[in-house]
């Protein structure tokens, strides 16, 4: 998958090229929530002279030498640590100890509960009217394990399930009726055993956040310790929409692939950029810290936030006065990509490029014209990374990555990043509790890359636009069937008042018949299936 930043369709162009191929502009960092050491970092940055990017990056690795973790690069191509993290630092990191994106709360129906699986956890997602508030349970009832999902929100407004009818209350998940049990027998369903298990969970910048941990001590965590903030989600001076899909391939794979730019010229080759463009591309990153790092692109600051955010911002100097100020607010686009693991070989994207620019195009443009480019984007890459994960698997099965992959280039410099926070805090990547096995075999590539049920399904602008274009289908093909069987009556048991008008219905019939064929067609290739063929785009 790429920097998806032709979404916008016309507009993005402008800002893809401009943001990895265009020339040096001056850029400021939007920043996450960061943890101190970054925003000490971030301070030693922006006290350097602004000569440039580059220069106050050199100078902060000459000054942090000494402990911080660098990238170098050898006349060999090799990968060299100057430093070593402690032992104790190394151990820090705790992949159930971190909140998690579920869902865009836009695309959430209130009526029905929703099956999601994040981090090897299947949950059920659903709306509490009485708490006014999006709930995260476990997806099993405590009866016969049926999947809550499954179930319904009944009257009282509760979930109840639909194998037996239990229901379960929102704000504690106690079970408030068991049908089977006698009014004036025991009250079983008092039992701590009929409870449903609630994970924490809160609704913050658009989307709904979960902390994988059920224990009861945890439910008020969000109090203490609430989700990452994205201030560019949540500035209303700055839009775009919350997207998202699932993919076939791991987290792994898919966060560093949207950390290499470089990729876009060829993996995009007519949707983003071309390959005749490609370039060196010079990326630098400062320490590696069990939280993230923070990277310097051509055009602009990249931060990763462990384990799921990374963001790239970019501003474009805007016309200047006489005196050499800016005449307006320079634009800004920032990239906001999160990367959730959902299961191995399986992981889900939520992205949005938040601009402060041309809100203009908003309403010229559907949705679901946005959706279908941003679906041709990822379609492009994603069979091959879906391949390129195996291979890396089964390398890394008998040597390191480092030794398995060959990066002699700064264009890697994020990927490398990442790949040593994963190594050296993170246990080598997300942990699964021994609960899934090998990876399995690769599907036919129609179902591989299925757009119905990863992206459509869970997104209001497609599933409408999807519907409305098979009821034109249909009914175009119920005009063509209709005047068809006119004309034949006709033909039979001759109609003087059709006469002067059989040759308009001839035509109509058979232009409805191939609008029908054309319509059936565009529906597919847009909302179910649509390969990418990189040996025959030109």
């Amino acid at each position: 998958m790429a920097v998806i930043t032709q979404s916008h369709v016309a507009l993005s162009s402008t800002l893809t090229s401009s943001h990895f191929h265009g020339a040096s502009r001056t850029t400021t960092l939007f920043p996450l929530r960061l943890p101190k050491a970054k925003e000490r970092q971030l301070s030693t940055l922006k006290s350097l002279p602004e000569q440039s990017h580059s220069v106050a990056w050199s100078l902060q690795a000459t000054a942090e030498s000494a402990t911080h973790e660098s990238i170098q690069y050898d006349q060999n191509g090799s990968v060299e640590a100057e430093a070593k993290e402690a032992e104790d630092e190394r151990d820090l990191f705790d992949w159930y100890a971190q909140w998690y994106p579920v869902a865009v709360v836009d695309n959430l129906d209130k009526r029905v509960p929703h099956a999601v699986t994040i981090i090897g956890k299947d949950l059920v997602v659903w709306w509490d009217r009485n708490e006014e508030r999006w709930q995260v349970w476990e997806d099993k009832c405590p009866h016969r394990l049926a999947p809550l999902s499954e179930g319904r929100i009944n009257e009282k407004g509760e979930l109840q399930c639909s194998y037996h009818g239990w229901c379960f209350s929102g704000c504690s998940g106690s079970c408030t009726f068991i049908p089977q049990a006698p009014l004036d027998g025991a009250p079983v369903w008092k039992s701590n055993c009929a409870c449903a298990s609630i994970y924490p969970s809160a609704e913050q910048e658009g989307l709904i956040w979960f902390w994988p941990d059920s224990r009861a001590e945890l439910r008020s965590i969000a109090e203490r310790k609430g989700p990452p903030s994205i201030p560019a989600l949540a500035d209303p001076t700055f839009k775009d929409e919350l997207h998202s899909r699932d993919l076939p391939y791991g987290y792994e794979q898919l966060i560093e692939n949207l950390m290499d730019p470089a990729h876009v010229p060829f993996a995009h080759h007519g949707l983003q950029g071309s390959r005749e463009k490609a370039r060196p591309l010079n990326y630098k990153v400062g320490k590696i810290e069990k939280t993230g790092y923070l990277g310097e692109a051509e055009n602009g600051p990249a931060t990763f936030t462990a384990p799921c955010i990374f963001t790239l911002d970019a501003q474009f100097s805007g016309p200047k006065n006489a005196g050499g100020s800016a005449a307006k607010p320079a634009k800004r686009i920032i990239l906001v990509f999160i990367c959730i693991p959902v299961s191995p070989g399986q992981s889900k994207v939520i992205w949005s490029f938040r601009r402060n620019f041309s809100f203009w195009i908003e309403p010229l443009i559907p949705r679901w014209v946005i959706h279908l480019r941003q679906m041709l984007v990822l379609d492009s890459d994603l069979y091959l990374l879906h391949l390129t994960e195996r291979k890396l698997i089964e390398a890394e099965k008998k040597t390191s990555w480092e030794k398995a992959c060959y990066v002699p280039t700064t264009s890697d410099a994020f990927v490398i990043a990442f790949r040593k926070w994963l190594k050296n805090f993170a246990g080598g990547g997300p942990n699964w509790g021994g609960q899934y096995g090998q990876l399995p075999p690769t599907p036919p590539k129609e179902q591989l890359m299925d757009r119905y049920w990863s992206h459509v399904k869970q997104c209001r602008h497609c599933s409408t636009a999807m519907r409305v274009f098979q009821g034109a289908e249909v009914f175009f093909q119920a005009l063509s069937i209709a005047i068809a069987s006119v004309l034949g009556v006709a033909a039979i048991k001759p109609i003087p008042q059709l006469r002067s008008y059989s040759t308009v219905l001839v035509v109509v019939a058979i232009a409805s018949s191939i609008l029908s064929k054309w319509l059936s067609h565009f529906v597919y290739k847009t909302y179910r299936f649509h390969d990418y063929n990189h040996a025959l785009v030109k």
